[in-house]
C-alpha cells in the first residue's frame, strides 16, 4: 500500500491525504481516468462535530485496476492517515458534513451523492440559472463527457456568507463569490488559519481552462478583489491559496499577482499563442509561459472580448 494511506483489506484507495493546517487537509484523487486530479480539502471542526468538504472530485473513477476503494466517503470515515495520527478523518463516520461546492464542473461533482443522502451542499447563488436544473447537465460539462449528471439538492448561498454546522456554530469559514472561470465559482476564506480556497479560479502547472460561459473581464475583477482581501491582512505574505487542481499551500498574492500578468500579457498579445484548434465546434487557444508555471485554454471568443474586440 502506497500512496500515504493504507486499509486491512489491502483495497488501494483512490485519494491520499496529508494535512496543511492544524484542522484542514488536503485530499488528492490521484489516479481518476478524466486525468484531472482533482483536489479536495476537509476541514475538521471538532467543537462543531462537523467536517466541511470543498468539492466531492471524479468520483473514482479510474482505469487502474489495482485501486479497489473508489468512495470519497468511504475513504474519509476508513481510511487511515499517517497525518492524523494514523486514524481516518471521520472513523466510522461520527462527524457530520457539510459540502461546499467551488462550482459545477464535473470533476468537482461526481463524489456527491454518497453525501447529498445525509448533509446539505452549498453552491454560489451568483448566478442561479446556470446551476438550474435545466441547465445543469449542460453546464456541469457532464453531458459533453458522457457522463449521469449527479442528482443532489443544491443550496445557493449569497456572497460573504458564514457557514455554520446544522448546531449553529461557525466553521470559520467564508464564502466568497468568485465569477469567471464559471459565473457559479466561489471561494472560502478561512481568516483564522489565513487560508485561502479558490477551486478552479487559477492554479499553476497544469492549463487553467475556461469553458464557453466563462469570462475573462469578470476573471480580472475577482482576481483584483482577491487580492485586495489578503492585501487587507496583517500578516499577508502569510496567507496561502489552496486551489482547485496542482496548487495547495503557496503564497497567496504571488500566485494571484503572478497569475494575473500573464493573463494581462495573453490579452495584450504579448504572450504568444502557441495552439488554435477546433473543439466541440468551437474555435480555442492555448497560451503556456515557455518557462513559467501558468498556461491557458479557453475559447477564443472569451480573449477577443476581453481585448475588446467585435465577435462575429
Amino acid at each position: 500500500m502506497e500512496k500515504g494511506t493504507s486499509l486491512d483489506n489491502k483495497r488501494l484507495p483512490a485519494f491520499t491525504a496529508r494535512r496543511l493546517t492544524q484542522t484542514t487537509f488536503l485530499i488528492v484523487e490521484w489516479d481518476d481516468v478524466f486525468n484531472e486530479h482533482p483536489f479536495i480539502y476537509a476541514k475538521l471542526v471538532s467543537s462543531a462535530e462537523t467536517i466541511l468538504i470543498m468539492d466531492t472530485g471524479c468520483g473514482g473513477a479510474t482505469h487502474n485496476p489495482e485501486i479497489g476503494l473508489k468512495s470519497l466517503r468511504e475513504f474519509i470515515e476508513t481510511v487511515d492517515v499517517p497525518d492524523n495520527n494514523g486514524k481516518p478523518l471521520n472513523e466510522g463516520g461520527k462527524m457530520k458534513y457539510i459540502v461546499v461546492e467551488s462550482h459545477c464542473h464535473y470533476d468537482h461533482i461526481l463524489g456527491v451523492e454518497p453525501f447529498a443522502t445525509d448533509s446539505p451542499v452549498l453552491g454560489s447563488s451568483h448566478s442561479p440559472s446556470f446551476v438550474s436544473p435545466e441547465n445543469f447537465p449542460t453546464n456541469s460539462e457532464c453531458n459533453a463527457q458522457g457522463l449521469r449528471t449527479p442528482i443532489y439538492e443544491l443550496t445557493l448561498v449569497p456572497h460573504l456568507h458564514e457557514i455554520t454546522s446544522l448546531s449553529g456554530l461557525s466553521m470559520g469559514l467564508t464564502v466568497l463569490h468568485t465569477p469567471g472561470h464559471t459565473p457559479d465559482e466561489l471561494a472560502l476564506w478561512d481568516a483564522d488559519e489565513k487560508m485561502l480556497y479558490t477551486g478552479d479560479t487559477l492554479y499553476e502547472d497544469d492549463p487553467i481552462i475556461f469553458p464557453t460561459g466563462g469570462s475573462l473581464p469578470v476573471w480580472f475583477s475577482t482576481i483584483d478583489q482577491l487580492i485586495e482581501l489578503v492585501k487587507t491582512q496583517p500578516d499577508s505574505e502569510n496567507v496561502m491559496i489552496n486551489c482547485g487542481h496542482a496548487t495547495a499551500l503557496r503564497p497567496a498574492l504571488e500566485v494571484l499577482r503572478t497569475c494575473r500578468k500573464f493573463m494581462e500579457n495573453v490579452v495584450s498579445g504579448k504572450e504568444p499563442l502557441k495552439r488554435r484548434y477546433l473543439r466541440r465546434g468551437t474555435w480555442c487557444v492555448e497560451f503556456k509561459e515557455d518557462k513559467g508555471r501558468f498556461s491557458l485554454i479557453c475559447p477564443e471568443r472569451l480573449v477577443l472580448e476581453a481585448k475588446g474586440e467585435v465577435v462575429a
